[in-house]
This record gives structure tokens, C-alpha cells and sequence, in this order.
């Protein structure tokens, strides 16, 4: 068992071994121990180190799970992760600097004191694809969802007098790009919630691939995860009907141009279930350029009859750096909103 907490070298035999079929996320782990990443999201200006590996010995693990055909794995997605990731290590023992792109791991908080795991792909970065990074408002979000979302219990005892009609609590993520949030309320939640995961045409294919990632964990929670595309600029017509609408609409730094505040809002006016007890979950950095952005958001929340039940502020801490190569702090506010009264 590897003690993430131990200053003291790891032999590479004390790693997961091909012969024992260990699970992806297993393999994963291991190997996220032997590469240069990132410097690690945190709540803390310190980038949090796990134990260092022996050299000795870690190329022949690394081809020997190129190797192999990882049959026991169930999807070609969770395979092919681990062959890249393998195939990186490699890469980065002959001398490459960086990678194209990296496979992450997240460890989510439960409110039992446990950890779910999290795996998720993110392509080289482009101007034109930063959807597909994870943000820092995105990863302090999935570790406060197990204190911030209680599923209100008449939620479920309102569907449970309909025979014919979903007992699961319906949830819906606008801009999910990783899915990291939307993954993270689906596994804590497990069987009794629906999540779907929306972005953008051209996001939506990592979406989809990052649900392939994380098969066993969505399966040994008996997680409910779909994905779709969702244009906020584009009002549905006619309007969703009662029964299409979501009970929660989750949200993590959803606005960076003049023109999100309002297409956001619509979105929720649009898909947010009317129910009393539904709600919306979001958080976002207090970026200065998008301060007047953050302002119109909840000036038009509070508009459409949405009010504030709890709010906060909190400092994470992203995997940039600043030109001193110092973690870069960013203040984010998070809220959940529910409607003022019925409508």
C-alpha cells in the first residue's frame, strides 16, 4: 500500500503490478507518482508533493505496461489513458520538457471523511480550447459539494408518490468543460441523482471521453452521467416543460466575456426546475477584469426571482504561476441560490 503522506522513497515494486490486474485508476495513480506535472491545484501556496519513486527499474515498469493489452480494463477510453500515461513517462525520461497533453487525477471529499478519485483528461492547451483545462474554481467547488449539497428529502418524496415518474433528484451542469463538478456531484450523490453534462459542440467530445475515464467509479457508485451540447446564446423553443427541467444547476467560472451574464441566467431561467426546493450551485474566481460581470450575474439571478440561501469567499490556488514561479492565488466566490417564492 502506497502512503501518500511518506517522505520515504517508493521501490517500484511497491507499485501496482501488471500480473495482479489492477484496476485503471490504480494504474493511473501510480503512475501520476512518476511524472513532472503541473504544480497541483491546493488551498494552500504550497504545491502538494507525494512521495518520490526509486529509480531503479521504473523504465522497465513503463514498458511493461505499454506492453500489455490491459484487457481487464472495461472501456478502450481507460486503456488508451493509461498507455499515454505510460507512453508520457517514457517520453519524459528521454528528455521531453512537456507534454501535448495529460491525464489528472482529483481526489473529492465525501461527507463520511473518505476520498472518491477522479481521472480526467485535458488536451494541449490552444488559445481556442481552454474549455478543456480545469480551473481552480472548478476543483475548490467539487471539494465543497459534499458540505454545500444536501438533496432537500421532499425532493424524493414528492416524485416517490408517482409511480411512473424518475425517483432520482435531476441535475444539470452548464459549461462543465473537464467535467470535473458535474463528475464529482454525480459520484457523491451516486443513485440518487441524474447528472447531465453540458458544453459547447466542440468540448463535449473530452466531456464524453473524461465520463469513459472514470467508468469504475461511476459504476461502483451507481453514478447517473449523461453529456450534451448546450449553447446558452440560444433560448429553447418552445420552453423545457416541468417534467424536462433540473431540481440543480451546477456552475463553476462560467464568465469570461460581456456577454455571459445574461445568456447564463436565461439558461438557468430556462432549465431550472420551479419547485421551491431546487437549486443553483456555482462558483467563480473574482477575477478584476470580470468583476462587472460577476455584479450583472447577480443582479439578474435576483431579477428572474432567484435569492441567495448561502454564500462564501475562499482562496485557491491554480495551477499557474506567477513570474516569480509562485502559486498563483485566485479569490473565488461561491453561492447557492433557490427561487424567493413559488412560482
Amino acid at each position: 500500500m502506497i502512503d501518500p503522506a511518506s517522505d520515504e522513497p517508493i521501490h517500484v515494486l511497491d507499485l501496482p503490478q501488471i500480473y495482479q490486474k489492477p484496476s485503471g485508476t490504480d494504474l493511473l495513480k501510480a503512475l501520476a507518482l512518476l511524472t513532472l506535472q503541473p504544480r497541483t491545484f491546493g488551498t494552500s501556496a504550497e504545491a502538494v508533493k507525494g512521495p518520490s519513486v526509486q529509480p531503479a527499474g521504473v523504465t522497465r515498469y513503463l514498458t511493461q505496461i505499454v506492453s500489455s493489452s490491459l484487457s481487464w480494463l472495461e472501456t478502450d477510453e481507460l486503456r488508451e489513458a493509461v498507455w499515454d500515461a505510460a507512453g508520457a513517462r517514457l517520453s519524459e525520461r528521454s528528455g521531453r520538457a512537456a507534454m501535448p497533453a495529460m491525464s489528472r487525477i482529483f481526489n473529492i471529499p465525501t461527507a463520511t471523511g473518505d476520498e472518491l478519485t477522479l481521472t480526467l483528461h485535458e488536451p494541449s492547451l490552444t488559445e481556442d480550447n481552454l474549455g478543456m483545462k480545469t480551473w481552480v474554481s472548478s476543483y475548490l467547488l467539487s471539494r465543497r459539494l459534499h458540505r454545500l449539497y444536501t438533496p432537500p428529502s421532499q425532493l424524493v418524496c414528492d416524485r416517490s408518490a408517482e409511480p411512473s415518474s424518475n425517483p432520482r433528484i435531476k441535475a444539470l451542469e452548464l459549461g462543465s468543460g473537464t467535467g470535473l463538478v458535474g463528475l464529482s456531484f454525480a459520484a457523491l450523490m451516486g443513485e440518487t441523482a441524474a447528472v447531465h453534462l453540458t458544453d459547447l459542440p466542440e468540448i463535449v467530445p473530452n466531456l464524453s471521453h473524461n465520463v469513459a475515464l472514470n467508468v469504475e467509479l461511476l459504476n461502483t457508485t451507481k453514478a447517473d452521467v449523461t453529456t450534451g451540447m448546450l449553447d446558452w446564446s440560444v433560448t429553447p423553443e418552445p420552453l423545457p416543460a416541468a417534467a424536462e427541467r433540473f431540481d440543480v444547476v451546477l456552475a463553476a467560472d462560467p464568465l469570461y466575456s460581456p456577454n455571459h451574464p445574461k445568456w447564463l441566467v436565461d439558461t438557468i431561467g430556462s432549465w431550472l426546475s420551479k419547485r421551491l426546493e431546487a437549486r443553483v450551485v456555482a462558483e467563480m474566481p473574482l477575477r478584476d477584469a470580470y468583476l462587472p460581470q460577476v455584479r450583472e450575474f447577480r443582479q439578474r439571478m435576483t431579477d428572474i426571482g432567484l435569492t441567495i440561501v448561502e454564500e462564501g469567499e475562499e482562496i485557491g490556488y491554480d495551477d499557474w504561476e506567477n513570474s516569480e514561479g509562485d502559486a498563483l492565488a485566485v479569490k473565488c466566490w461561491w453561492s447557492v441560490w433557490g427561487w424567493s417564492e413559488r412560482i
